[in-house]
């Protein structure tokens, strides 16, 4: 079953991607069908 989720971070345009744990869990969460 899908879940929503909302995500609090900085602005995107300021966040290191590499790093960011905010970021790694936002696109794995997505990647198992979840919606952001």
């Amino acid at each position: 079953m899908p879940l929503k989720i909302a995500v609090q971070m900085d602005h995107v345009a300021t966040v290191s991607i590499a790093g960011d744990t905010s970021f790694a869990l936002s696109l794995e969460a997505q990647r198992r069908g979840h919606e952001l």
